[in-house]
């Protein structure tokens, strides 16, 4: 390391200028099409006025004469940008907003350099008798043109000379994109309280229609797209996991976590499963959780990613829900990824850790998840039924006379307990409490897993007492199945 106290005196000053190659640069990122376009919709919703609906429309223009005129735009009905304000707009990171879409100043900027050129950005506040007209992004002093507009408040951008990442197939919109900005902006967009309605438009430049304008081809409006879940014990369209708050210093988070359904569960939903470019379609690149910031989807089937699990498996296909980041946390530059600060780092370890202790990831159901009478009554229907260790004499909440407690079943003079959680040495000390009120010497303990002290005591009881207990995994026996929907009527 160099020593800055033995420096010599100051050298001449150094001038460091912004360069206008920076607003071409920002369009070298890795932001898809989509991204592109969420990054546009980002500015207009955070631009959206209070209590009121915000339009949005993305238009794309063609023209098969002169494809190299092709043009799209983004219009909202927002406030606008204030004149005070427009330059700091343009400025790439001069307007840093928490809580916020608009959270670096970059998306815009990095958006129009992604998908073309800047053909203009016109901008109009609810006072204002037009609209402010900027037609280049640079440093210095830029001079807009005022401009009559029909629309009283709001932002227009139009965007030429479009990259090829930009698609004009009809198909793609329809099958891929319109689909994705539904699950991103899906909380802005209920059908029931709707804070923005997104439209998707492509017009054709070289078919005027009756006033003069490009014909319309195809609009798509962008409806609400959600994930759907099964709980394997309701057989309802919800998580098993709802809304569980994590919480830190400085941060706070909530989890949403259940399964997808597959096969005939759509149709016990009422509902038609979706193909496989459906956002939520069941399939191995769209397992696992969506992470929100500020209501937007910023990542969308992460699961390996957050390091929930080692790598992607078919056995996670069905695993859905979402990951709400409430404060304490910001997105990386482009809005894609998370800063893996401290913060994300806590709050991923206590989520991992929930996932692991409930058993959550490995299956798709959990003893813990059904009521104990079900695994008990099971357990006793499954040992008069089984040919390998078939009982005769089975009865269930077996009374111990002096001691005030039932066994869970017995069988030919077995006595068999069930815990849905961790067992622990207590209550293998209870079943001994029951063989030792009683002449039954043989005893098992079912349960979801089994602590050390749970070991400890049935290794001293059986090599001091004339008992034998075994301790069994619940999981090991086929009773863990979900409700029948007589099983919900009864035990529910």
């Amino acid at each position: 390391m160099i020593d800055l106290n033995a420096s010599l005196p100051e050298g001449d000053p150094i001038l460091v200028e912004p360069s206008n190659h920076l607003f071409t640069e920002l369009g070298n990122n890795t932001y898809d099409f989509k991204d592109l376009l969420s990054e546009l919709i980002d500015n207009s919703v955070a631009a959206r006025v209070e209590g009121q609906l915000l339009h949005v429309t993305l238009t794309l223009g063609m023209s098969a004469s002169n494809p190299s005129s092709n043009w799209l735009t983004i219009e909202d009905d927002g406030c606008g940008i204030p004149a005070h304000t427009l330059g700091a707009a343009i400025s790439p990171a001069a307007i840093l907003s928490s809580n916020s879409l608009n959270e670096h100043g970059l998306g815009m900027k990095q958006a129009i350099a992604g998908l073309g050129q800047l053909r203009y950005l016109a901008t109009r506040t609810e006072p204002e008798d037009c609209a402010r007209v900027v037609e280049t992004f640079q440093f210095g002093e830029v001079v807009p043109k005022l401009v009559a507009t029909p629309w009283p408040r709001g932002t227009h951008i139009a965007i030429s000379d479009l990259k090829q990442i930009v698609t004009t197939n009809a198909g793609i919109y329809v099958r891929d994109i319109v689909p994705y900005l539904g699950a991103r902006y899906r909380r802005f967009l209920a059908p029931d309280a709707p804070k923005a309605a997104i439209v998707i438009r492509v017009v054709d430049q070289d078919n005027p229609d009756s006033n003069g304008d490009p014909m319309e081809l195809n609009r798509w409006p962008v409806p609400r797209v959600q994930p759907t879940y099964y709980h394997p014990n309701t057989h309802l369209n919800t998580p098993v996991v709802d809304h569980r708050e994590f919480k830190g210093n400085g941060w706070d988070a909530e989890l949403v976590f259940g399964y997808s359904p597959d096969g005939h569960e759509w149709a016990d939903l009422g509902l038609d499963e979706p193909n496989r470019f459906h956002p939520y379609g069941v399939t191995m690149t769209k397992q696992g959780l969506d992470v929100l910031l500020n209501d937007r989807v910023i990542m969308f089937h992460q699961f390996p990613e957050l390091g929930i699990v080692g790598t992607r498996h078919n056995q996670y296909n069905s695993i859905r829900g979402e990951i709400i980041l409430r404060s304490g946390f910001t997105t990386a530059i482009t809005k894609n990824s998370i800063v893996a600060d401290a913060h994300w780092e806590q709050c991923i370890g206590e989520i991992r850790t929930f996932l692991d202790a409930g058993g959550y990831v490995k299956s798709k159901t959990y003893p813990d998840a059904l009521p104990e009478a079900v695994l008990r009554d099971r357990l006793a229907i499954w040992l008069k039924t089984n040919p390998l260790v078939k009982k005769k004499n089975v009865k269930t909440e077996y009374s111990v006379e002096g001691l005030g407690g039932k066994i869970d079943v017995l069988a030919d003079g077995e006595a068999w307990e069930l815990k849905r959680d961790d067992a622990s040495g207590l209550d293998v000390y209870q079943l001994f409490a029951y063989l030792d009120m009683t002449d039954f010497k043989i005893g098992y303990l079912l349960a979801k897993g089994f602590k050390t002290t749970a070991e400890a005591a049935r290794d001293h009881i059986n090599s001091t007492h004339d008992v034998e207990i075994t301790l069994s995994a619940l999981e090991d026996y086929p009773i863990n199945h979900p409700l029948s929907p007589q099983e919900m009527e009864d035990y529910l």
